[in-house]
């Protein structure tokens, strides 16, 4: 067959422009009004689930934060409790006669307690005591009966000051009498030993508040929050009366340090949000906006009409009856909740604004919509397709069949080159289509190769992050150790294994080890020192026990553990290998940040060496090990404590090395 170019003529018009402008006005039009109506049910639909969002975030923000309060309330009434039942068990003649362990007489005329009640000494029951100091003002008539109360104060907050001050979110605990009787635990600080001899605390407002005259129903009583100048601190006061009978005795009070709250409020928000807290009484405790003002105003800064703002939101807030919730202004939608306890208010500001730019921002939702009305169109657009195009076609396709039986001839002598339209250059480009199709094929096999290179190339990525997936399930990141997880794992599975043995049974090796002191560390030299030496210990460990069938894991914090099995080892093989890990671990240095000095470790740790035998657990084998690691630290820490547990109870021994 002879192929002749045809000489092409250009088309006055276009049949896809046609198609196109046609169609699309349409289509815009449909897309338009779907556009709109999914805009405002997305808009409704958003607004829905807004609201039972902000309900539970709120709800769960109340719950949380209302725990450090409702705690110091339950501190009180532990408290309350045992005094009441000490000062009706104990006699007069016998409280009086404690008097003295507690106090002594000042040269300034009061009396205050011993040194040692602050400093540390050991009291009748054996133990150590420290931490609390206590004043009675001058003039004070030392009666029988107030002998009696003054000693079990004392006695109760020996108790119970130091758990109550231990976690670190109170900085005290006190009780006082209407004597002028103050005896608390204040962190850090022998303050009743620092007073002056006048000092009057009954009309102090961290003791009055709490008085027949200011608290008549003699419930628990918080004071406004305040801001600390001395110890730069935020923080609330909570106050409970103590009554025997119809009589007030004592009243209990602690602080609370509101740093973490405040932090937490002014952080802790929806991204794009603001949160709120104030008071019943309309005082503003905490408000990024506003803190430097806050903080200026000693905690008194009220929500007035100078902040009309603010005020829309104290008024919208306080309308409402219940416990939390979610309201609205004109501006923003409103989740508060209130803070039990001191009785405050914390509001999440949601700007309303937020839901309009989500909505706008759901266009693909919007966009999906539209499509649906697009695909009405695709059925207009077909019925011009079948007029303007097809029937075209086919006189094509019967001229292009002709060609195909008798040559370009066929084309030539149709009236399809005559056309003034697409058709026309189509029958006159018809060899030029052919070959470009053979480029094309060609074009699409070389991306198909690209694109398999690219498949290989993301298999090979993905298959690389799943093994990293697999060591962080398995690997503590900080140490370089197997983690706790691979502890309860490997070592259960290892002892099965090991029971299943033919032979003689083999032995296992188990030892905890615990860094002394490690909080002191943390709290001398910050956190980042004490992730430095986790990290050398984890090293220092992988470094001594790396032979196969050694394990070493962090198993949280400073303790670490060793696991090993084989054939059993002597005492004395044991105590060596104990040795020389206590002298690697005092052969570290911790470089500290800004210091030309190290810091150095210890540590304790309790080793068991036993048999496998039917029974023998991970648990039995983790408690043996703990209870020597404990003997250990009872013994002075930097030391170690070595189980050897055979089959016959003849084999059990304990040996100590250092």
């Amino acid at each position: 067959m002879t192929i002749e170019k045809a000489d092409a003529v250009p088309a006055r018009s276009s049949l896809r422009t046609l198609i196109i402008v046609r169609g699309a006005l349409r289509s815009l039009v449909i897309a338009g009004l779907l556009c709109v109506a999914s805009y405002f049910h997305v808009v409704s639909i958003l607004e829905e689930e807004l609201v039972e969002q902000l309900e539970q975030f709120i709800a769960e923000r109340g719950l949380r934060d209302s725990q450090q309060f409702l705690q110091s309330e339950r501190h009180h009434l532990a408290v309350e409790q045992a005094l009441l039942e000490q000062l009706q068990a104990v006699s007069i003649p016998a409280g009086a006669a404690l008097f003295d362990d507690y106090f002594e007489p000042w040269a300034d005329g009061t009396w205050r307690t011993r040194r040692g009640w602050y400093d540390g000494q050991l009291a009748r029951d054996g133990l150590q005591h420290r931490g609390f100091t206590g004043f009675i003002g001058r003039d004070v008539a030392l009666t029988p009966e107030l002998r009696q109360r003054a000693a079990l104060i004392a006695a109760i907050l020996e108790w119970y000051g130091t758990a109550w001050t231990a976690t670190g979110q109170y900085i005290n605990y006190y009780l006082s009498a209407p004597e002028n009787l103050l005896v608390g635990e204040f962190v850090g600080l022998p303050y009743l030993h620092q007073v002056p001899a006048d000092s009057y605390f009954p009309d102090e407002i961290f003791v009055s508040l709490a008085n027949q005259a200011q608290n008549p129903e003699r419930r628990t009583v918080w004071s406004h929050f305040y801001f600390d100048e001395t110890a730069k601190l935020w923080m609330v006061s909570s106050l409970r009366p103590v009554y025997l009978e119809e009589r007030l005795v004592a009243t209990l009070g602690q602080d609370i340090l509101l740093d973490e709250f405040m932090q937490r409020t002014l952080r802790d928000a929806r991204e794009g949000t603001d949160n709120l807290a104030f008071d019943g009484e309309g005082t503003l405790i905490a408000y990024e906006p506003l803190l430097a003002d806050i903080q200026a105003a000693g905690g008194t800064l009220k929500i007035d009409a100078s902040r009309p703002g603010l005020q829309r939101i104290y008024q919208a807030v306080r309308a409402q009856g219940r416990h939390s919730g979610v309201t609205e202004t004109d501006e923003a939608f409103l989740a508060y909740t209130r803070i039990d306890g001191p009785g405050w208010y914390l509001v999440n500001i949601y700007p309303k604004q937020l839901l309009q730019d989500k909505a706008l921002a759901a266009a693909a939702i919007i966009l999906g919509i539209a499509l649906l009305g697009l695909l009405s169109e695709f059925a207009v657009l077909w019925l011009l397709i079948a007029r303007y195009v097809l029937a075209p076609l086919r006189r094509f396709v019967t001229v292009t069949e002709k060609v195909g039986q008798n040559g370009l001839a066929e084309l030539r002598d149709s009236d399809l080159p005559q056309r003034q339209d697409e058709f026309g250059l189509l029958a006159s480009r018809y060899r030029e289509t052919a070959r470009e199709l053979e480029e094309s094929r060609r074009a699409l096999l070389a991306a198909n190769r690209d694109l398999d290179a690219q498949v290989a190339r993301r298999t090979a990525e993905l298959t690389q992050a799943n093994e990293r997936l697999a060591r962080l399930a398995t690997i503590d990141e900080l140490s370089g150790l197997y983690n706790r997880r691979q502890f309860h794992s490997l070592v259960p599975l290892e002892l099965a294994r090991l029971g299943r043995l033919q032979k003689m049974p083999p032995w296992v090796t188990l030892a905890i080890v615990d860094i002394d002191y490690f909080k002191r560390v943390n709290d001398a030299h910050g956190h980042a020192a004490g992730d430095e030496a986790i990290r050398r210990m984890g090293a220092c460990l992988a470094q001594l026990y790396r032979r196969a069938g050694d394990y070493c894991f962090r198993l949280g914090g400073e303790e670490f553990a060793l696991f090993s099995s084989g054939e059993p080892v002597a005492a004395a093989v044991l105590e060596k290998t104990a040795a020389q890990l206590l002298n690697a671990v005092r052969q570290l240095e911790i470089p500290l940040a800004g210091s030309t000095v190290s810091c150095k470790l210890t540590i304790s740790l309790g080793i068991v060496h036993a048999q496998v035998v039917p029974g023998l657990t991970l648990e039995s084998l983790y408690k043996l090990a703990d209870d020597a690691l404990y003997a250990a630290k009872a013994g002075g820490r930097d030391q170690g404590r070595i189980v050897l547990l055979g089959a016959e109870p003849a084999r059990h021994i304990e040996r100590d090395v250092r």
